[in-house]
């Protein structure tokens, strides 16, 4: 079967020949360089915007994930929008720090961290190549890698992210749960309306399965109570996911931390099909959600990236590859993946480590 019909019947609860594989956000540096065999950091990637033309930037972006995808044997890629080909190009005030007219961009090598701010006062930006004969030039990439893909003869699942209904970055209206009810429920309505206006662009160009939601707790539990997931969030998630079924798209709810308390709703009640950035660390056990709700839910994760990654050994992450499989084997319902993203911290040999694992266990 492809990489596509393994993740789909994954999705379906159906056998597959092995548990797909794959990631939903871009791996970050250094383990890309390793895995690219060349520096990918944040250097490299403003030079590129400084020097290159817009279609160089992005077809090569494509070629990278296509690369990526094929040497880590994944079934399953992650997509969205690119650069805009009207971008304004970074202009160096250090080695690690770049500016355009309204930004600042800032790389930290003694932390690996990468910040960005905004300039004071920020004058209009000069905007060039505007205009392409590019059609909808923001979804060169997305179409390319798909287009590349099926020239191969193995079709990968798309995995787009729509995350629109905030909550851990609600700022000022995180009070509106208590004393603004009513202007909550009216901005969450509108929240909704812009992800299915998105969610239903990327179905339409290709996208197999969305992901909704967005980040709504800690490793204590979620930010917000029961009462008030259940009554603002869980009905603006079902709405998402009932229009996008229509579209023949599966979706993920998402959130980190421990989901444990609104699980039910959370998975169930928004009638969603997965279940996105399982955080393992935080007590989210994949064989539990396995055994609880594996007759609904595919689950996407849940290696440790946050300790086992990082600090632990190579054979840690070898045996915590085998682990999720097992844990996540039987009428499909998984996709491994990271839970959540293949950051900065990643030890380039423990997250590769695991992959040969996997490859090794299906042999």
């Amino acid at each position: 079967m492809t990489s596509r019909e393994r993740v789909l019947r994954a999705y379906r609860h159906e056998e597959v020949d092995r548990t797909p594989i794959g990631e939903m956000y871009p791996i970050a540096s250094p383990t890309r360089d390793v895995i690219l065999g060349k520096p990918c950091g944040f250097v490299e990637r403003m030079e590129m915007l400084r020097d290159a033309d817009w279609k160089t930037i992005v077809e090569n972006d494509a070629q990278e994930i296509v690369q990526i995808t094929e040497k880590l044997g994944f079934d399953m890629v992650g997509l969205s929008t690119n650069i805009s080909p009207g971008f304004e190009r970074p202009k160096p005030i250090t080695k690690y720090k770049w500016e355009t007219s309204t930004t600042i961009h800032e790389f930290l090598p003694e932390s690996g961290i990468t910040r960005t701010y905004s300039k004071p006062n920020p004058s209009e930006p000069i905007r060039e190549d505007s205009n392409p004969s590019e059609p909808e030039p923001q979804f060169y990439v997305f179409r390319r890698v798909k287009e590349i893909f099926k020239e191969k003869g193995d079709e990968k699942a798309i995995f787009a992210p729509v995350y629109g209904i905030p909550i851990a970055v609600l700022g000022y209206r995180i009070e509106w749960f208590i004393s603004n009810p009513d202007g909550l429920h009216r901005y969450y309505d509108d929240c909704t309306k812009n992800v299915i206006s998105i969610a239903t662009k990327y179905a339409k160009i290709g996208a197999d399965i969305i992901g909704l939601g967005g980040d709504l707790a800690s490793d204590k539990g979620p930010m917000i109570s029961p009462k008030h997931y259940h009554e603002f969030i869980m009905p603006q998630i079902r709405k998402q996911a009932d229009e996008l079924h229509k579209l023949g798209v599966f979706v993920n709810n998402t959130s980190d931390g421990d989901l444990w308390s609104i699980l039910d709703d959370f998975l169930l009640e928004t009638h969603v099909d997965g279940f996105g950035e399982i955080d393992i660390a935080a007590g989210m056990d994949l064989a539990r959600l396995k055994k609880e709700y594996g007759h609904r839910i595919c689950f996407v994760g849940n290696l440790d990236i946050r300790w086992t990654f990082t600090q632990g050994t190579p054979e840690d992450c070898k045996k915590a590859m085998i682990d999720c499989i097992k844990a996540g084997w039987g009428n499909g319902g998984h996709v491994i993946c990271t839970s959540n993203i293949v950051h900065k911290d990643v030890k380039p040999e423990n997250f590769l480590s695991a992959i040969d694992a996997y490859h090794e266990y299906f042999k």
